[in-house]
């Protein structure tokens, strides 16, 4: 290339562009010099280039420029040039050697919208990156260097996709290259919550809020993070305890439906149970029959052998009659000494049949006080009586013709089971 050549591409760059000598002053500089500070370059070689420098940055300037003299081959740094009117503008350095004129070669950006940016961004309490069309972070704040563990300085240049796991790394790609097509502002809310990667490898939950700005005709995006892992562990300690409660509540409804001496259903659960299975069978159209169970002369054995015995009594038939009973039939305490089974789909000689099976286990079994005997009363619907208008009434009408059956039971020598049907005729049965 010419001297003509190198002249005329040194003058048109858009960039600052410095010839330096050992001697600390500037040799040569480019038009953009005179347009971002001011100055002609007859006055910027006219005095040592320190005297151009923020008195605050000369000594941290000068020891960047020694770092030369040990090897390295090339400088960055940033410092504040004074400009003809008096005021300052950050410019970012990259300086190199030039080994056979011993000449100091540098070119200067000047980023004095970005150093307002960045000292506007670190008093915010959310982490803002500033990135651009490339994916390369131009800025970061306090914020950021906290939330990710790393100093701005190492994430400057590097691309966004650092921060998030590498297996989104494609995706989030494609998503920037996106947004950079269509911009506009980007509000944190519902869909843009991500995961992030801390230095030491640890993804963690964000949301993330975007909003594009012009610097000069240079379009960026500043990236507001919030770290949700707070949020998050709130969010999931909030589902266990619903589900704990949730837990605590049906074990509450549990107790609520069982009898805590026999461990069966209690009365309220019968109401419930007798309700269920009387529309299931209604439905299926099949019948449905109730025991009616007391324990004869269970007084007795309270008055003479005391209440601990006689819930040993209660306890024992209780497991006699799940024992004998089979996974449909629904056993419960209906209250002091008597018991109910609910028997689906079971006519009249099936039930009786059951009611036959626990009396006779009950007659022959070795009770801590001795002997003890039971009186049944079995009532059943059929098909043909199920009729849904009557359900309550039928329900009713089911339990009252048990009742009155055990009643005959007992009134007839106990130890016994009476079908409601054989006290008022099969063909008033109802």
């Amino acid at each position: 290339m010419s001297q003509y050549d190198f002249e005329k591409f040194f003058d048109l760059s858009l960039d600052m562009l410095c010839i330096a000598a050992t001697d600390g002053y500037f040799k040569h500089v480019n038009a953009s010099c005179q347009r971002v500070l001011g100055w002609t370059p007859e006055e910027l070689t006219a005095k040592p280039f320190v005297d151009f420098i923020h008195p605050d940055d000369i000594e941290s300037t000068l020891k960047e420029v020694e770092k030369l003299a040990t090897g390295i081959p090339t400088i960055s740094f940033k410092n504040r040039y004074r400009c003809s009117d008096g005021s300052y503008r950050y410019l970012l350095w990259t300086a190199y050697p030039e080994e056979k004129t011993g000449l100091l070669f540098a070119v200067a950006h000047d980023i004095t919208e970005y150093q307002h940016f960045q000292l506007a961004i670190d008093t915010s309490p959310v982490a803002l990156i500033m990135i651009d069309r490339t994916g390369s972070i131009r800025l970061v704040n306090r914020e950021t260097e906290r939330l990710f563990g790393y100093q701005r300085d190492f994430l400057i240049g590097k691309a966004i996709e650092m921060l998030v796991p590498a297996n989104n790394h494609t995706q989030h790609q494609r998503d920037r290259v996106a947004f950079f097509q269509n911009p506009g502002t980007r509000s944190m809310g519902i869909g843009r919550q991500l995961l992030a990667v801390h230095r030491d490898g640890i993804k963690f939950p964000v949301e993330i809020g975007l909003n594009p700005i012009y610097i000069g005709a240079e379009m960026l995006v500043v990236c507001a993070v919030v770290d949700l892992t707070l949020q998050k562990q709130v969010e999931e300690r909030m589902t266990h305890l619903a589900e704990e409660l949730d837990v605590a509540n049906k074990h509450l409804e549990q107790l609520a439906l069982t009898d805590q001496l026999t461990n069966l259903f209690n009365r309220r659960a019968f109401d419930e149970q007798v309700d269920k299975q009387f529309k299931l069978m209604r439905r299926l159209g099949h019948p449905i029959s109730l025991l009616l169970i007391d324990i004869d002369h269970f007084k007795q054995v309270n008055d003479k052998f005391g209440h601990a015995v006689g819930d040993e009594a209660l306890k024992s038939i209780a497991k006699l009659l799940i024992k004998l009973t089979r996974a449909t039939d629904v056993v419960t305490r209906y209250g002091g000494e008597e018991f109910a089974v609910i028997l689906p789909n079971t006519n009249k000689e099936g039930a009786l049949i059951i009611a036959d099976k626990f009396r006779v286990a009950i007659h022959t079994h070795n009770f801590k006080h001795g002997k003890s005997t039971i009186s049944v009363g079995v009532s059943t619907m059929t098909p043909d009586k199920l009729e849904v208008k009557k359900n309550a009434n039928q329900i009713t009408n089911l339990i009252s013709n048990a009742d009155q059956a055990l009643y005959s039971s007992k009134e007839n020598g106990r130890n016994r089971t009476t079908h409601f049907s054989d006290i008022v005729g099969l063909d008033k049965a109802t």
